[in-house]
């Protein structure tokens, strides 16, 4: 049997040696216990908004538009109708003809009265002078004074009657509703027209007696509303008067607003829906937090652990404690609106921790 036998050579033994110890080296590294680095976790907490009691509150009413006002027009006189401009729908200008009835026998009466006039200013006249001469009594001259007067007063009401045979416009007002025709003949009184005032359109709505009795005058911030029928369209309302004894049988109160716009939308009669942003007015005004966020005792003082938003940091800031209720804690100084409260974890906080607000996942 031939036996092999192998040479290394230097540069072999050299390598080898030098695989031995990279061997043993790392075998130690492996041996030696890890380092362990800690990193501190970013605890979650609830956040909640510091809230004034002024609270602002929205409410909704059906409201009902209505007109400004709403009038009948009627003659003084009787007489045929010779003359109308009533189209209803139309808008009419304050002083513009809406009809006339014949005036023809009113300018009869008129001239009739203008010569029973002159004939009493003669009469009257050729009495004076012949009673400066003693030549008549003081009653015929009396008489004479009286059926001056008489016919002087005749005179005026007969043209006060001529006046009465045509109708104006007594504003701008929308004609609503005719109840006559040319060539009918009208009674004194008789309603010929009616009249809306439609420089203004009123929004009329019924508070219940709970509200009215709840916020304080003055507390009203705004209100606005739109038509059921066109709802994309808003109009800002103005306040103008409420009733200050409710309905007998809703128990409501009535409260007007008005809108003033030339919309063909707004029309009396038409439905809306009125908003209406009220002030929750208090006698003192103060902050509310959630009772838990409140930390501390009424000897040693409270406080709450507030949230900084550049920082993600809470600080421990003293407050001013009014009152506690069973979900809230009413605090007078310490906070303003808007701070941001640490509501859940308050017992855990530190000075100077940073935090996260917590998201409830989905």
């Amino acid at each position: 049997m031939t036996m092999k036998t192998h040479f290394f050579t230097s540069a072999t033994r050299v390598k080898l040696v030098a695989l031995s110890l990279l061997t043993l080296f790392l075998q130690a590294c492996s041996d030696a216990p890890a380092e362990q680095l800690t990193v501190e976790k970013v605890q979650a907490v609830k956040l909640v908004p510091a809230v004034s009691n002024a609270k602002l509150v929205n409410r909704t009413f059906p409201a009902e538009v209505s007109a400004v006002k709403t009038v009948d027009l009627s003659f003084e006189v009787s007489g045929r109708l010779i003359q109308t401009q009533l189209m209803t729908g139309t808008l009419a200008n304050q002083g513009q003809l809406l009809a006339q009835i014949d005036p023809t026998p009113f300018k009869q009466r008129v001239q009739e009265a203008e010569a029973r006039l002159s004939q009493a200013t003669r009469d009257l006249e050729r009495i004076e002078a012949t009673a400066k001469n003693g030549l008549v009594s003081q009653s015929q001259l009396d008489n004479a004074k009286t059926n001056f007067e008489l016919a002087d007063i005749a005179l005026k009401r007969a043209e006060k009657d001529l006046s009465y045979t045509t109708l104006l416009a007594p504003f701008n007002a929308q004609i609503s509703e005719r109840f006559a025709e040319k060539g009918n003949y009208v009674q004194a009184g008789d309603i010929v027209a009616r009249l809306q005032d439609v420089s203004r359109y009123y929004f009329n709505v019924n508070v219940p007696e709970r509200l009215v009795s709840k916020y304080k005058e003055g507390s009203l911030v705004g209100a606005n509303a739109h038509i059921i029928s066109a709802p994309d369209k808003i109009y800002q309302l103005e306040y103008i008067e409420h009733a200050t004894q409710p309905d007998p049988i809703t128990q409501t109160y009535k409260v007007v607003f008005a809108a003033q716009a030339n919309d063909t939308n707004l029309t009396p009669g038409a439905r809306a829906v009125v908003q209406v942003s009220l002030e929750n007015q208090s006698d003192e005004q103060h902050l509310l937090v959630p009772f838990n966020a409140l930390q501390g005792n009424d000897s040693e003082g409270f406080h709450v652990w507030k949230f900084n938003r550049d920082t993600a940091q809470v600080s421990k800031t003293n407050v001013d404690v009014l009152s506690v209720k069973t979900r809230f804690a009413a605090i007078k100084s310490g906070i303003t609106e808007g701070d941001l409260i640490v509501a859940a974890g308050a017992a855990q906080m530190r000075e100077g921790m940073i935090v996260k607000p917590y998201k409830a996942e989905l």
